[in-house]
C-alpha cells in the first residue's frame, strides 16, 4: 500500500539461510493471527498507509543538511504524527517481530510545532525568532499604512519599503530552515529506520493478506530434498475457472531426487501440475505461504521450468532448439547444485521417435543427481527403473455412453464438457505403466468421422499399443 512497501517487495530475493526463512514464516503466521483478533487495529494501520508518502529524497536531504523548504519540513512533520498513530496501532497487534521497529518521533514533532497547535500543517512560526517576529510586525503595519494611503507617490514609497521588509524576512526564515534542518538531521537515522520498518510491516501485511484471500498455509521447510504437496491449487487459474462457474481441483504430488515423470494425454491438465507445483515452490523460496493443504519444501539453489512458450523463440530459435539450449544451463547448474527442474512436454517439437529417446534419456541422466526433476510426457516408454512415475487420471473412470449423450445434446459445448468430466488429479502408477489412450478416447466423444477412429484402432494395435 506504501512506495516503502513497494520497494520493499522489489528487493525481494530467494531465502539461502533456513533460519531466516523459518522465522519470515513465522512472521507471517504471528501477524495472521493477530489480524483475525485485533481486526480494527488492522484497519487503522490500513488507514495510515493510505496517507504515508514517499519521502525518502527529503530525509536523505535532511541527512546531508541540504536546507530543507516549507513543503520538505511540512512531509518531515506529517510523517511524524503518522508514526504516532502507527505506533499505537501496531503495539495493539502484540507483535514481537525483530525486523520492525518504530521509533517515536514526538521530538520531530515538538520541533516542528513550536506552538503546539498539533495541526498537520507547516508554517515558520513567529516563535521560531523574536527577529521574525518584528519583523513580520513591521511588515504587518506597513501593508496597513499602504491600504490606508490614498497618495500614489506616498504608497509607492511604502511599497518599496516593504520590499525591503519582505527581502529581511526572508532572510531570517532562510536561518530557521538551516536550523530546523540541522535539528532534524540528527533524527535522521529514526527516519529512515522507520521507513525501511513501514516497508516490512507493508510487505508482511500483504503476504499475511494473500495467504487469508487464497487459504494459504505455513510450509514446513524440509532439510532434504523432498517436496509434498498436498490438495496444491493455482489461485490465479482458480479465479479464472471460478468466473466461468467451474472450480479448480486440488492436486497433491511426492517428490524426492531424482527423476519424477507425469505422463497422460493433452488436455489432461499435466501443464497446470507443472506450473502449480513451481509457483508453490517459488512462494516459499520468496517467504510467502503456499497454497496447499499440506506442505513440505526444501530450500533450493535454482528452479527451472522449461515448457514451449519459451521467449527465445521469438529470436528465432524453434521450439525445440530453444529447449535444448536452456536444458544445457539447466544441466550445468543441476552438476553443481541442488534444485528443481520441471520440462513441460519436452521435444514434443521434433520426431516423436527421436523425442521419446530424448526425453527417455534425459529422464535417466537427471536420475543421477540430488535435483528433484519433473518430466511431463506423453510418450509411452520414458520411464526407467528407479525413478516416480504419476499419471493424470483424465477420463480413467467416466462414463463414456453418458458423456456421449451429454455431447450429442450439446454439441456447441463439447469441449468444455470433455473438460468438467476430466479428472486432473494424479495417481502413482508402475514403471511400466502405458499412456492412456484418451487421446483416441477424445477424438471419439468429439464426434471424428468412425472410419477414421477405425484406421486409429488398427494402427493402435498393429504398433503393439493396445486398445
Amino acid at each position: 500500500m506504501t512506495a516503502f512497501g513497494i520497494e520493499e517487495k522489489k528487493k525481494l530475493v530467494p531465502y539461502s539461510d533456513r533460519e531466516k526463512l523459518l522465522e519470515e514464516l513465522n512472521n507471517i503466521e504471528s501477524f495472521i493471527e493477530s489480524m483475525l483478533k485485533n481486526k480494527a487495529s488492522t484497519g487503522e494501520i490500513e488507514r495510515v498507509f493510505c496517507r504515508v508518502k514517499d519521502i525518502r529524497a527529503t530525509a536523505k536531504r535532511c541527512r546531508n543538511l541540504t536546507t530543507l523548504d516549507d513543503v520538505e519540513l511540512y512531509e518531515i512533520k506529517y510523517f511524524a504524527l503518522l508514526i504516532k498513530e502507527l505506533i499505537e496501532a501496531y503495539e495493539n497487534l502484540s507483535l514481537n517481530i525483530s525486523c520492525i521497529k518504530l521509533n517515536s518521533l514526538e521530538k520531530v514533532v515538538s520541533i516542528l510545532d513550536p506552538e503546539d497547535k498539533k495541526l498537520s500543517t507547516f508554517y515558520i512560526y513567529d516563535s521560531y525568532s523574536d527577529k521574525l517576529r518584528l519583523i513580520r510586525e513591521k511588515k504587518k503595519r506597513l501593508e496597513e499604512l499602504i491600504f490606508k494611503e490614498s497618495n500614489e507617490e506616498e504608497a509607492a514609497k511604502l511599497k518599496a519599503f516593504r520590499m525591503k521588509v519582505v527581502i529581511e524576512e526572508q532572510e531570517e526564515e532562510l536561518i530557521i530552515r538551516k536550523d530546523l534542518t540541522k535539528k532534524l538531521s540528527s533524527f535522521a537515522e529514526l527516519i529512515e529506520e522507520n521507513i525501511n520498518s513501514i516497508g516490512r510491516l507493508d510487505f508482511l501485511m500483504a503476504k499475511s493478506k494473500l495467504a487469508l484471500s487464497y487459504g494459504g498455509i505455513k510450509p514446513n521447510i524440509s532439510e532434504n530434498m523432498k517436496i509434498s504437496l498436498k490438495d496444491m491449487f493455482n489461485p490465479e487459474v482458480s479465479e479464472t475457472l471460478k468466473a466461468k462457474g467451474k472450480s479448480f481441483v486440488p492436486v497433491s504430488i511426492e517428490l524426492n531426487s531424482g527423476t519424477t515423470v507425469i505422463t497422460g494425454a493433452n488436455m489432461g491438465g499435466k501443464s497446470v501440475v507443472l506450473k502449480t507445483t513451481v509457483l508453490n515452490l517459488l512462494l516459499v523460496q520468496y517467504g510467502f505461504y503456499v497454497f496447499a493443504k499440506e506442505a513440505e519444501i526444501p530450500i533450493l539453489s535454482f528452479i527451472y521450468f522449461i515448457s514451449d512458450d519459451m521467449q527465445s523463440i521469438s529470436k528465432g530459435l524453434s521450439t525445440f532448439g530453444a529447449e535444448i539450449v536452456k536444458l544445457k544451463e539447466v544441466i550445468e547448474d543441476a552438476q553443481s547444485s541442488q534444485g528443481f527442474i520441471a520440462l513441460d512436454e519436452f521435444a514434443r517439437g521434433t520426431n516423436p521417435k527421436e523425442g521419446l529417446y530424448l526425453v527417455k534419456a534425459i529422464c535417466k541422466y537427471l536420475n543421477i543427481y540430488k535435483s528433484v526433476s519433473v518430466i511431463s510426457t506423453h510418450y509411452d516408454g520414458a520411464v526407467s527403473e528407479n525413478m516416480t512415475h504419476y499419471q493424470v487420471m483424465g477420463l480413467k473412470n467416466i462414463d463414456f455412453n453418458l458423456l456421449r449423450q451429454k455431447i450429442k445434446s450439446d454439441k456447441i459445448n463439447s469441449v468444455s464438457l470433455i473438460q468438467e468430466h476430466m479428472d486432473y488429479r494424479l495417481e502413482k502408477v508402475n514403471t511400466h505403466s502405458e499412456v492412456p489412450k484418451d487421446a483416441l478416447n477424445i477424438c471419439t466423444l468429439l464426434g471424428l468421422q468412425n472410419d477414421v477412429i477405425d484406421i486409429a484402432r488398427e494402427e493402435y494395435g498393429n504398433n503393439g499399443y493396445g486398445e
